[in-house]
């Protein structure tokens, strides 16, 4: 319906990798919202209602762009705060991308793979989870969208997102679970069949309201008869392309017919998302969804001009082709046309969430609730003289005296001692931020991750690194650092004097560097004071600092080799950086029958079979022990003489520490996990091509994975947890 911006990655996405841990599960409400009020959702006949009170719920919000290189940017927990705060939303939608664009249901127009579910699903949950957590924090609703035109044909990704998402988030009220965007030319029975396994997998850990899209572009031409309870149906329209006229009976009917409808996308423009709105159509569908206590996001929170491709997009609520992703951008915000409609119908309809909760609770002692900031220390003159409180929260407010002494970001209830309630909220101070400020590894040679190096900055013979050129975070604040373990790296302020390393400002400037003086981890402290508009700093960050890793020449590699063939050069004698001698095994021996080690190179038997080949060095002074493994086939792999052996074990031992094993079981792996958290695994063939792909989070325990799709062979499977990994030799029969 809605224009499909294609748009072209010139940068790699980052979206939270180094937070794919995030604790959206430790996450409160600082503010109250309609989350405190209604909790989790469902159905009752044609409404949509608090499954706690049986009330009749309506919500009024906004669905983010898609998820691609222009929507990502929004996807962030400041977007999410401002549009609870300024724009008063109830719920926002997560319009996740999957694969393709396109509007017809085909599978064309790709999105680029590092801004799709399909091609980076680990960065997606990790997204996810950070923009779960950012609807705690606000206390609103989050429409969870499978942004297709095709999900039928991603029935089995599907199944495995929403059995995750439902599970991880099963006691999350905040979660409504949209498993269908937008069919197109897809008939009922199949949408049906989809949305059964789909709610079935979901209901196996939630009663969460589900949303199930109906045929041509959400239209309710179809609906009804999924099987699972707590089911509403999607309604989809453009104001300037659908009228009430002809549009509104479908979704009363479906109302009166017991079907509940939650128009989860639409828009003032055309179904394009082009054109001028259409203001007196808009008014007309306001008019029409308040009448009916029909929940809705409006398409969509974004800019109006790309700066990719400078293209525009009519239906955007917000001006200009700058990124407004920050509280101090957002502040600044002018609206479209569209979006003058679209918040004004937001403020016009906000509910006092907080007078709502405490309804009924009044009397002499309670008073206006009240709003502080994080950073304003203490609240006084809002206690009535005469009566005693108690904080529901002490981690947000105590009571001294007459005094409310702020302690953190959050909302408590004050309860007068006559029995009356009252609440006071402390706002939220963004966080101060150091540029590059992360954990970080240095090794000997010099080489760091995070984008930095390890260099003799003040030609000294050091070990350095620097820090902070400024000193001071980005908000202006000046910063304070310290080491936790100074006799790995301590911190000093020196000048940067090698005009081989120092760059730009820092060349003959005085500079905060970290030295590091033995091999080994160091903790590393930065404090600031709070600066106006942001809380105070307190965050700590790991530096390493490693031996240096060592290499083999590039022909030590994967390889299909025909019988009696000889390869040379391929087992080089040394390493390539210091010359250390290289022993090499096969399939854990000394020798092999199936090929002979003759000089550098290899004579291949006149067997078919598979040979892991290990290359081992010693550990150095200056050198990590080096042990990379490669796969020789001889001949055809699906012949191998040598299965049992090739099969045998493990290619790497357990080794201490690592949180997980696996071995086969019939046509698949069982999995055992010891630490929740995410998994990725990857399955190659033996000559080095992968296969198959996954990520996903596993609680502890045992997990089994099915390879019946996997062609019978020889395979590697790589199992990786955080920087633990494990590999498998698979033998498919």
């Amino acid at each position: 319906m809605k224009k499909m911006l294609k748009v072209l990655c010139f940068s790699v996405l980052t979206l939270g990798l180094s937070n794919v841990f995030a604790d959206a599960l430790s996450a409160k409400p600082l503010r109250v919202g309609p989350v405190q009020n209604y909790g989790a959702l469902g159905t009752s006949g044609g409404k949509i209602i608090s499954l706690a009170s049986k009330k009749q719920v309506m919500l009024r919000g906004i669905s983010l762009f898609w998820s691609d290189a222009t929507g990502i940017q929004y996807y962030n927990p400041e977007v999410i705060s401002y549009m609870t705060e300024t724009l008063g939303i109830d719920v926002f939608r997560f319009a996740m991308g999957i694969q393709y664009y396109n509007s017809q249901g085909n599978a064309s127009d790709p999105l680029d793979e590092a801004y799709s579910y399909m091609g980076a699903k680990e960065s997606y949950l990790s997204k996810l989870d950070q923009m779960v957590q950012a609807a705690i924090e606000n206390d609103v609703y989050i429409v969870v969208d499978w942004h297709s035109h095709r999900a039928e044909s991603e029935k089995s990704a599907a199944k495995e997102f929403f059995s995750y998402v439902a599970q991880k988030y099963a006691n999350v009220p905040n979660i409504i679970f949209e498993i269908y965007n937008e069919p197109v030319n897809t008939g009922w029975s199949t949408i049906q069949s989809y949305a059964n396994d789909i709610s079935g997998s979901i209901r196996a850990y939630t009663q969460n309201l589900i949303l199930v899209g109906t045929p041509s572009w959400s239209q309710l031409t179809s609906y009804g008869n999924v099987n699972a309870t707590n089911v509403a149906y999607v309604f989809h329209f453009y104001a300037a392309s659908h009228s009430v006229g002809t549009y509104g009976n479908r979704i009363t009917s479906a109302i009166n017919s017991g079907n509940a409808v939650f128009i989860s996308e639409w828009g003032t423009t055309s179904a394009s998302g082009s054109g001028n709105p259409d203001a007196n159509a808009t008014q007309q569908w306001i008019s029409f969804m308040e009448q009916n206590k029909i929940s809705n996001c409006n398409w969509s929170m974004r800019q109006y001009t790309s700066t990719l491709n400078n293209s525009n997009e009519e239906s955007a609520i917000l001006n200009g082709s700058e990124y407004l992703t920050t509280k101090e951008a957002l502040s600044k915000a002018t609206f479209t046309s569209s979006g003058k409609l679209v918040t004004n119908y937001l403020n016009q309809y906000r509910s006092s969430w907080a007078d709502s909760l405490i309804a009924g609770a009044k009397g002499a002692c309670s008073f206006k609730n009240h709003t502080a900031k994080e950073t304003d220390g203490a609240i006084n003159g809002v206690l009535n003289a005469g009566c005693s409180y108690t904080s529901s929260d002490e981690s947000v407010v105590t009571v001294n005296g007459s005094t409310l002494q702020i302690v953190g970001a959050g909302y408590a209830i004050l309860q007068g001692n006559d029995g009356s309630k009252s609440i006071v909220t402390i706002s939220a101070e963004p966080s101060q931020t150091i540029n590059k400020w992360g954990d970080f590894l240095c090794r000997l040679n010099g080489s760091c991750s995070g984008s930095r190096q390890m260099r003799d900055l003040t030609k000294t013979g050091g070990k350095e690194v620097v820090l902070s050129t400024t000193g001071k975070t980005n908000e202006g604040a000046t910063i304070t650092l310290t080491s936790l373990n100074p006799e790995v790296a301590e911190i000093k302020k020196a000048v940067c004097a090698n005009s081989s390393y120092c760059y730009g400002d820092q060349l003959n400037s005085n500079v905060t560097m970290l030295a590091f003086k033995n091999l080994g981890e160091a903790k590393i402290v930065a404090t600031a004071p709070a600066v106006t508009g942001y809380r105070a700093l307190n965050d700590t960050i790991t530096v390493t600092l490693a031996k240096a890793l060592n290499k083999l020449h590039s022909k030590f590699k994967d390889q299909t080799i025909a019988l009696g063939a000889t390869v040379n050069d391929c087992l080089p004698d040394t390493t390539m950086n210091d010359r250390l001698p290289v022993t090499y095994t096969f399939n854990g021996e000394a020798t092999s029958p199936y090929l002979t080690h003759v000089g550098n190179g290899i004579v291949a038997g006149m067997q078919n079979a598979v040979v892991q080949v290990t290359a081992t060095a010693p550990e150095t002074d200056y050198y990590e022990a080096f042990n990379k493994s490669i796969t020789v086939v001889i001949g055809d792999s699906s012949q191998a003489v040598n299965k049992e052996e090739y099969q045998g074990s493990p290619i790497a031992a357990v080794l201490p520490g690592i949180p997980f094993r696996a071995e086969m079981q019939n046509s698949g792996v069982l999995l055992q996990v010891s630490e929740p958290g995410f998994v990725s695994l990857e399955i190659y063939s033996v000559a080095g091509k992968l296969k198959q792909s996954a990520s996903r989070h596993y609680t502890a325990g045992s997990h089994y994975l099915s390879l019946e799709s996997l062609p019978t062979g020889f395979y590697v499977m790589k199992i990786r947890q955080g920087s633990k990994q494990y590999m498998l030799r698979l033998n498919k029969q």
